[in-house]
């Protein structure tokens, strides 16, 4: 090889050492400059492939990082509701709400390697954390303490009587919004907040109320019980008018219980049954009378004297009370009259009315007269003289009263003793009994038939009405059982009959 050719090819190899050497310094200046543009870009980045919780957050400033993954959605405020609508909030900077996302976030931003920048290009880096909540408990309790949150008492469901009187309703419970366990209001509000809640809905059933006790169903059917004997009724029947018990006055029988059962006050059954007594019973008792001979008069009552109504008050009072337990609307009730074997305390009832129940047939004995007629719908029918018991005694004298005929028997056997010690037995063909002490109209065959004038005076009877056969007979024959007998004495006042003898 030639001198000249050894020279050119040295001035080639430098020249390609020069060009190799500019690439090579070129290539470490771009890599240079490529690493500081990206150590620069990564300064206050994220590194490529980073994803914290599965979001990628490559290339994101810190700022950006927390807006992805929700660190800056901290709550404004918890709203709470109570069980009546109304609102409350709790401003969260008040309780200086914080999450720990910034912290845990910012904690990984810090631990990038900026200066290695490059080396994230080849690997996934992938962070996890769970977000914790902070706040002043003490602060959050002090302002739920705090808070009115409402005044309304819970109110039981309560029975009522219908302002126009007709019948019972249940005026419904109701739910107050007075805090009733504020502990469990604390304890409800701070789990809210703690797992990052903004709304609490406190409910009936959440526990800070007090709940009615007593529930509209609760007294349903009592409701219905009451109003069933609010509606009921109960009649008696007194032949010329009526008595009905109804609604209120039902109702002011029964005591109510605390648990809303009920019971029959019997002494207030008493009472109404005592009202019906005094209203209506007649026996023993003075009656206006309209007499044959004397006009106008007052019959006193007297112990032998049975006739009238006399309302057995005990059983009518405890029948009542069963009536109103069984719960239905009765009619035509008759009360309960007292009894003395077959005889039963009441008079007649076509002759009953508000003024009379002696009516206009009966049978009507003067005693100082000595006489006796029988009227039958106002028309004498009969009459004739007696002779009735004798006046020297109390034990034999006859006593005024109304008597009632209520049996008759022929061929009677009159055997007896009185309180002077006098005894008789004696028969007679026709006993027309009018009282429970042995007192009859009978005939007294043997006197013929002399009767009346004085003779009871001085020879009077142990007490009976004597009369003639023919007398007894026609009362035997005519007559009928029930009728009422009517005995008097004339006087201006009508007790004094027991000053005769």
């Amino acid at each position: 090889m030639s001198t000249a050719a050894k020279k050119r090819r040295k001035k080639k190899g430098l020249a390609v050492g020069v060009i190799c050497g500019a690439i090579a310094a070129s290539l470490v200046v771009i890599t240079l400059v490529a690493y500081l543009i990206g150590r620069s870009y990564y300064s206050d980045k994220f590194l490529s492939n980073t994803f914290i919780n599965g979001k990628d957050v490559s290339g994101k400033t810190l700022e950006q990082a927390y807006d992805i993954l929700g660190a800056n959605d901290i709550p404004y405020k918890m709203t709470v509701t109570t069980v009546s609508g109304k609102q409350f909030d709790i401003e969260m900077s008040d309780i200086d709400y914080t999450l720990s996302s910034k912290k845990t976030i910012k904690g990984y931003f810090d631990q990038r390697k900026v200066g290695s920048w490059f080396l994230s290009l080849s690997g996934k880096k992938n962070y996890e954390y769970i977000d914790t909540i902070s706040y002043n408990k003490t602060k959050l309790d002090n302002i739920i303490k705090s808070t009115d949150w409402g005044d309304t008492e819970t109110t039981n469901a309560v029975l009522v009587l219908n302002d126009d009187s007709t019948g019972y309703s249940i005026t419904p419970e109701s739910q107050g919004d007075k805090i009733a366990d504020m502990n469990r209001l604390i304890a409800l509000v701070n789990t809210a907040v703690a797992n990052g809640d903004t709304a609490v809905v406190l409910d009936k059933d959440s526990g800070c109320y007090a709940e009615p006790d007593i529930k509209t169903a609760d007294l349903q059917e009592k409701c219905d019980g009451l109003n069933n004997i609010f509606n009921m009724s109960i009649t008696y029947d007194f032949d010329y008018t009526t008595e009905t018990l109804t609604g209120d006055k039902l109702m002011e029988m029964l005591t109510i219980n605390e648990d809303l059962t009920y019971d029959v006050d019997e002494d207030m059954a008493m009472k109404y049954v005592e009202y019906l007594a005094e209203k209506y019973d007649t026996f023993n008792k003075h009656r206006k009378f309209h007499s044959t001979k004397q006009g106008d008069i007052i019959v006193p009552p007297s112990t032998d004297a049975k006739y009238g109504w006399w309302i057995d008050q005990q059983r009518t009072c405890d029948e009542l009370v069963q009536m109103i337990y069984d719960g239905r609307s009765i009619e035509n009730v008759d009360p309960i009259y007292y009894e003395d074997g077959y005889y039963v305390y009441t008079g007649v009832e076509e002759a009953r009315t508000a003024e009379d129940d002696i009516g206009d047939t009966y049978i009507e004995v003067d005693l100082t007269a000595q006489h006796l007629w029988y009227y039958v719908k106002g028309k004498l029918e009969y009459d004739c003289g007696i002779v009735s018991g004798q006046t020297t005694s109390r034990a034999r004298t006859t006593f005024p009263g109304v008597y009632k005929l209520w049996s008759k028997e022929a061929d009677h056997r009159m055997k007896d003793r009185n309180a002077d010690g006098e005894e008789w037995d004696v028969k007679c063909n026709f006993w027309n009994n009018v009282s429970l002490c042995g007192i009859g109209l009978h005939d007294s065959t043997w006197r013929g038939n002399n009767v009346g004038g004085e003779i009871y005076k001085w020879n009077g009877s142990h007490g009976c009405i004597n009369m003639t056969y023919d007398s007894a007979k026609y009362i035997f024959d005519n007559v009928e059982i029930g009728t009422p007998v009517v005995m008097f004495y004339k006087s201006d006042n009508s007790d004094d009959w027991m000053t005769i003898y």
